[in-house]
Order: C-alpha cells, then structure tokens, then sequence
C-alpha cells in the first residue's frame, strides 16, 4: 500500500486482483517495479483505515468483484497407456439341424496391436459340413488419436454421410473425427446460467425437479458454463443459497439438442478407395473408385453447418446442410445438394423440424430428389425416389404412460409407393408390471395390418415373464415366454417359448457363461417341424509372451503381471475378475477404453517378503488393444544371520553390513544378528566396524520360508 501526501491510498495491482475487483481503466502508477491504483478510482467500494489494528477494511457490492467462472460439466481426458504388442481371436460357431439336414457356419476374428494402431481382420466360413466356403469380411488397420478426436483408418471402412448422403462400404483410407477417443467429451452445446452472491453461498441446478448439479461459489457474479442438461425443451431452476442461509431463486428456459455441434467445433470425415460390392458374399468383390468428403462446424450455438461432397469418374455431387435451433420453438435442418452424371444434372432438397419438451415431442422430415439425381448407395440403374418423408408424435406422462406415432411415405419412380402407420402405448403397471400395446398398419397394402399386446414382469434380478397376444392380418397369436438373462460373469441362463401362432408353438433354450466363452443350445417346434440350434463364442488373448484363453474380445484388455506370484487375486473397479496364474499373469477383459480403469491385486496374497511399491493402478487402454500391466512387487530375497569374532563373541552392535557391489547399508543388531534384504543365490559381504572390516560368502538357498535364518559366520580379523 502507499499513501500519497494529499491522503490519497493506492494499492497494488496484485492485491487488487486478489481481491478480485476489477482494475480500473486510468493509468496505474509505477513505483519500484510495481502498478499501483487508488482505490478511489475503484467503483463499488467503499473503505477506511482501523488505524488502532492497522488494517484497511474494504466493503465491495457484489457487481464490483470480478466474476466467478465454473463448469458444470468438464471432459476428463485420460491420456492412454500405450499399447504392447499382441493380438487377439475371437470366433463363433453356429450349427443347425433341421428337416434331416446339418448345418455348421463360423465367425473368427483376427487381430494384431502395437504402439501405432490396431489391426482387425473379419472372416466368415459359410456350410462347413457341405460346400464350404471362406468369405472375408472386414480388414481394417485403425490409428486413434486421441489428442485430437480423430481416427485414421486404413483398408475396409464405411463413409461419412452427412445430412443427405448415403454411407457405403468401401476400401482405402479415411480420415475423420472420433469423439469416442474421449468419453466425457459433449459435442452439442449446454446451457449457462449467472447469478450473483453477496456472501460465499452454495448453488444448486435443477430440471423438472431433478438435481444436476451443485457447486459453491464466491461474493460476487458467478456463471455456470456447460451444465449437464436433460436434450429437449426444459426449464432450469437455479437455487443459490448463502452461508446465512438465504435463498434467491433463478428460473431459465432452456433448448439442447444432440443434432447442433459447440462453436467452432469440427466434425469431418474424408475418405477415398473403390466402393464394396457383395458384401458377406464376395471376398475382394471391389469396384468404382471414389473420393468423398464430409464437414460439419459449429458456427453459433445455434448454428451449424455442413457440406458434403462425393467424386467419381461419371458422377459428381456437392451439398449444403444446417442445423438451426429456435430455443422458443425448435430445431429446424435444412439441405441442398446437386448432382451430375450420365443420366444429367439433378437435384435434391431435405427439410425437418423437430420440437421435444418433457411432455409433448412431435416433428417431421422430408427429402425430394429429381429423376435425375443420383448418389452413392444408390444403384446406377435405378432412378432417385421422388419423396422420402416422416412424421413423428409422442406424449408422455409420469402416471398414464406414453404413446408414439409414426408415419412413414415413400414415393418411388419405378415401383410402388410405400405408407405405413404405426402407433405404441407403454406403461407401468405396478412395480415390476410392464403393458405395451402396439399396432401398425401399411395403408399402400391395405391387407397387411396388426396389433399386439405385451405384458411383462420381472421375476426377480434376471428373471422375467411375458405375455404376447394380438392379431395379424386375421391371424390370431398367443405367446407365453419365461427368460433368465446371463449374469455378467459365469452362470446361467435359459429361455422358454409356448404357445400359439397360427398353429402350435414351442421354443425352449439353454445358455451357459463361463470366463473361456459362451455356450447355448436352442430347440423349437414350429408348423410340424423341429429345429435344433447351437452356438459357441469365445476369444484367446496373445500378449507377454503368454496366452489366455476369454469370451469374445470386443472391448480394451490388458495382462496383468505379479512376477513369479500365483493365484493373486486382481480386482477391476473393485470387482473379482482374474487370478495370476503359474507365472505371476492375469487377463483382465472388457476394460473401459479411453478411461480410467482402477486395477489393484490382493495383498493378503502376497507371501511376507514381497516388497510392494503399490497394489493399485489407473490405466486407460486404446479401443481393442491391450498392454501390459507390470505390478512393482518383487521379492525381498531377505533373511536373518549371526556374525561373530575370532575369539567366539558377537559382532559388536552397530556395525555394518553391505552386499558389495550395492549401495544399502545393513545395521548389527543385539548378539551380532543382522537381517539382509535383496539376496543373490551366491553373496560377497563386507562387514565394517570402525575402521576394520572383513568378508563374508554366503549363499541364499531357494526356499519357500517368507524369513530363512541363513547361519552363523565368522568374521575374521576383527576385533571389538
């Protein structure tokens, strides 16, 4: 602080600042490498001087502090740990017996990792037991970047579409944003919402009554940016609370939708190589070349949007696309797109609208093309449908259920139309009684129509019972069916079918689940014919210079390493997964990829002379890859040994021990006893005692004893 000969008080800039009131806008002044401001020339404040405690008391309205800025929803990016070398099998087995006729179809997947992708290769062999055939499926090497949100991916992919295109299968490279490489990450915007408090005060968010969020907050403007909100038109209620327990309440209507990107936020997709034909046919069936590029942006929060283009030898298009949000009314999307081929130039035009609110959500689509208009996913001989449309309407309550309808209005050049209406009821019945009435009717084919009944309940964690009836096209059914889902880890689980569906009906199924696969058997009876199922899945895991047999490896994995420790138990978020096998290795399945997996090993089973650095580890794996997971546990090759003198006494106490060659100092105990940690089967000890020492060779046998006692030794050439 200074004070100026006219009484003036100045304080320094980073005491203002610390303060948190704002600086003012005339010049400050300098003084020994410090800015200093007059705290008259603060606005909404007032002071003055206790001069008896020698303190400068301040009282500040709350719009003169400078605003607190929180967020209520921030995206945890785990950095991943990277990947070791290995791979991985998975493989399905479905056999069929029906009308005196064997059936035996197989799914393997190959996959290879390392430290720059993942590599997967998809192969489906068709009718073992008769003709067989071997169908390649999907082979794809994928780079995540997740530091960027992005994924390279090179061989068989599926391409960007955008507002109005259509993906293809495809072989080459593509290029595009990744938003799952960070888990936590929420494209679309969220809302805000300011307040001001005149004393630290704690504020709490709700919506229809539901608490999202609770934060505290200093005196002063504060604004809660990114608050997790429920998509939809909702109103949002700010309670702030100060420490004297007074309330003031803050109420906003709010719009979020999923369809709207952050701003300045980048959404793309590019991609170039032939296009798939025959897929799950065809092997290596691969034919026009093309080059497409997709990318969206986040203009506002209320605007987005896109362009989309695809190139080919004889067929060119390019489109525009947006998304609007009205926060009052809805969201509104818009696209236009122009095509150029052999069949000429044409056109296409898409509009839709959409509004959703707690209760009532109801919108539309439409999409008109020209005959001339062409497009990938489109068949060159066939011309564009003239309308694609659809309506939507859906109410719901919190005690009489909710309803949908949909309606669906296809208009082709070169076949018939298509209209199909159909309509849902869903509603709870009591606790654990469900009731959903649908019915459906195609008014093109006016002969094809129907309605249903269901009615279900729970029996119990994963157990359940339900009851279908209804009529089709004057075709009366009634079915009965009893199921017991699987557990997540080895169990059982089965399935029982009955009833009557234009004639008798009866299905019955038996599933097993243990940690090498999954196993079911399935038997009907239908329309006087019998048909016997089977299947069997499972995967093996390749990493470490181990192998481990597992279910199906659809997710991230990781080996677990105890060194030389059998029958550790490892725990996954707090849950039994694995034992160390002969090794010391464990496989740990189906960890979350891109976050944080909390993994540590039991330390009841470690012996007494394992060393532990730690028994618990954080680590975030890449998508379907695995790494290694080496726990700092080793053994502290310790034990316990009398050293004596020439003439028959103790090695005085406080003499010491060292294994030469290492840094560690061992002291004598009481009755010349010293306990030695980090033994090699064969040791050279040097014992000093003041200026004297000696050597000692000792071996340390292999025992499974936590604490062996080695022996007394003789120190020669030392005296007490």
């Amino acid at each position: 602080m200074l004070l100026k000969k006219d009484g003036d008080l100045l304080a320094d800039a980073a005491d203002v600042q610390r303060w948190r009131l704002s600086l003012p806008s005339k010049p400050a002044l300098s003084y020994q490498g410090h800015e200093y401001y007059p705290l008259t020339a603060l606005t909404g404040i007032s002071y003055r001087i206790d001069e008896a405690k020698q303190a400068l008391l301040i009282e500040a309205k709350p719009d003169a502090l400078s605003p607190t800025r929180l967020n209520g929803s921030a995206s945890q990016f785990s950095t991943p740990n990277p990947s070791s070398p290995g791979g991985f099998i998975n493989y399905d087995i479905f056999t069929q017996y029906t009308q005196q006729r064997f059936q035996l179809d197989s799914l393997v997947e190959l996959g290879a990792f390392n430290g720059r992708g993942v590599g997967v290769s998809n192969f489906l062999a068709k009718d073992i037991s008769d003709k067989a055939q071997l169908i390649r499926l999907d082979t794809t090497w994928t780079l995540d970047k997740p530091d960027q949100l992005t994924s390279l991916r090179i061989g068989d992919a599926i391409s960007g579409a955008g507002a109005w295109g259509r993906p293809v299968r495809f072989g080459g490279l593509q290029w595009a944003t990744n938003f799952q490489t960070q888990p936590g990450f929420v494209t679309f915007p969220m809302p805000s919402i300011a307040g001001e408090a005149a004393l630290p005060s704690v504020v709490d968010v709700y919506v229809e009554n539901n608490l999202l969020l609770n934060r505290q907050v200093q005196p002063g403007p504060f604004t809660i940016n990114n608050v997790p909100m429920i998509t939809g038109l909702r109103d949002m209620r700010m309670v702030v609370r100060d420490m004297l327990g007074r309330e003031q309440i803050i109420s906003q209507p709010y719009y979020v939708s999923p369809n709207l990107l952050q701003k300045n936020l980048q959404d793309f997709s590019y991609e170039i190589g032939p296009i798939r034909r025959n897929y799950g046919l065809e092997s290596n069936d691969y034919g026009r070349w093309f080059a497409v590029g997709t990318h969206r942006l986040g203009f506002s929060d209320h605007f987005t949007g896109e362009w989309h283009t695809e190139l080919l030898q004889n067929q060119q298009n390019i489109g525009l696309g947006s998304v609007f949000l009205s926060p009052s009314i809805g969201v509104f999307d818009a696209a236009i797109a122009a095509s150029h081929s052999q069949k000429g130039s044409g056109d296409l035009l898409s509009l839709g609208f959409q509004r959703q609110t707690s209760g009532l959500s109801f919108g539309g689509h439409a999409q008109f093309a020209s005959s001339q208009f062409t497009q990938l996913g489109l068949a060159q001989d066939r011309p564009a449908p003239k309308l694609l449309s659809s309506l939507h309407l859906g109410y719901s309550t919190s005690d009489y259920g909710s309803f949908s309808l949909n309606h669906i209005y296809q208009q082709y050049r070169d076949r018939d139309n298509v209209s199909l209406i159909n309509a849902n009821y869903n509603l709870t019945v009591g606790e654990g009684w469900f009731l959903n009435l649908s019915a459906f009717n195609t008014l093109s084919d006016g002969n094809n129509k129907g309605i249903s009944l269901v009615l279900s309940h729970t029996l119990g964690e994963r157990t359940s019972a339900s009851l279908t009836t209804g009529i089709q096209n004057d075709s009366p059914s009634t079915l009965m069916r009893v199921q017991r889902n699987l557990p997540p880890g080895s169990g059982l689980g089965y399935r029982v079918l009955a009833g009557y569906d234009g004639m008798e009906r009866i299905e019955s199924g038996i599933t097993l689940q243990n940690d090498v696969g999954t196993y079911n058997v399935d038997a009907s009876r239908f329309q006087g014919q019998s048909n016997v199922r089977g299947s069997a899945s499972g995967g093996l895991a390749i990493m470490g210079g181990d192998a481990f047999f597992s279910r199906r490896l659809n997710s991230s994995f990781a080996v677990v390493q105890v060194p030389d420790y059998p029958n550790v138990h490892v725990y996954a978020e707090n849950q039994l997964v694995a034992t160390t096998n002969a090794s010391g290795n464990a496989l740990l399945p189906a960890l979350r990829p891109y976050q944080q997996n909390h993994i540590r090993i039991e330390q009841a089973d470690l012996p007494l002379d394992a060393q532990i650095d730690t028994l618990t580890i954080n680590a975030a794996p890449y998508f379907r890859s695995g790494f290694l997971l080496k726990f700092p546990i080793r053994r502290s090759r310790g034990a316990t040994m009398k050293i004596v003198l020439d003439n028959g006494q103790p090695l005085p106490a406080g003499a010491i021990v060292q294994i030469i060659g290492q840094q560690e100092e061992f002291p004598v105990a009481l009755k010349g006893n010293v306990y030695i940690t980090g033994l090699a089967p064969d040791n050279h000890l040097r014992v000093l005692w003041h200026d004297q020492s000696c050597q000692l060779e000792v071996s340390f046998p292999e025992t499974e004893e936590p604490l062996p006692d080695l022996g007394v030794f003789a120190c020669h050439g030392v005296s007490p």
